[in-house]
């Protein structure tokens, strides 16, 4: 009497059992394919059947098809601020100084600072002084000094809200560019002075903060 083998080949089996085999081999190499880690080696390791583990093993050697390169992010781009489309003549005048004892009493703690920036006469809008201060970590505010008289008062420049400040500006102009981390996001606005007050542009957004630090 003839003992039937344990070990068998693809075409021993009936047709139905060899087409079940067969497509349980697709499956096996499809999952092979989309992965190349140890793990999946391993896994055809564990394949009993000879034939279906080296088609696992040859779809797990291909090499994996390689992912598109990324694009980098698009940031805004700033043109050059047109100083000239505000332009003004500078005051030459006296120069009037601050009077921190009754009408810019507020300002008397930067009264160093304020005093000297008004001195060396004005550098924005023609008869206007910015004097920007630190006020530590990135931050830093500017008040603003009318020449003439001598009248100190606040800009909307600078403080907690817009981070390591950057202006651009012209004694003969009455545009200020700007560019500074807000949200820590790099953030660029041209603000103008109008004769009597400051009139803020559109904020546009540069991209990530390192932007502003690799600009300055």
């Amino acid at each position: 009497m003839r003992v039937p083998s344990r070990h068998h080949t693809l075409g021993t089996y009936p047709v139905a059992m060899r087409y079940a085999i067969a497509a349980l081999g697709l499956i096996v190499a499809a999952v092979a394919a989309k992965a190349q880690s140890p793990a999946d080696i391993a896994a055809c390791r564990d394949v009993t059947d000879s034939l279906l583990r080296l088609r696992c093993f040859d779809d797990v050697s291909k090499p994996a098809a390689k992912k598109p390169p990324v694009a980098p992010p698009v940031t805004a781009k700033v043109k050059a601020p047109d100083f000239k489309a505000y332009a003004v003549e500078p005051y030459r005048g006296t120069i009037g100084l601050p009077d921190f004892r009754g009408r810019d009493r507020q300002h008397a703690n930067y009264r160093t600072r304020i005093l000297a920036g008004t001195k060396a006469g004005p550098n924005f809008a023609g008869y206007l002084a910015l004097v920007p201060i630190g006020c530590g970590g990135g931050c830093v505010f500017v008040p603003v000094v009318d020449v003439r008289t001598g009248r100190v008062f606040d800009s909307p420049l600078g403080g907690e809200d817009q981070m390591s400040l950057d202006l651009k500006y012209q004694v003969d102009s009455r545009l200020i560019s700007t560019r500074y981390i807000s949200n820590e996001r790099c953030k660029s606005e041209e603000i103008v002075w109008t004769g009597s007050a400051f009139q803020r542009g559109t904020v546009r957004d540069l991209g990530e903060q390192d932007v502003c630090w690799s600009s300055n």
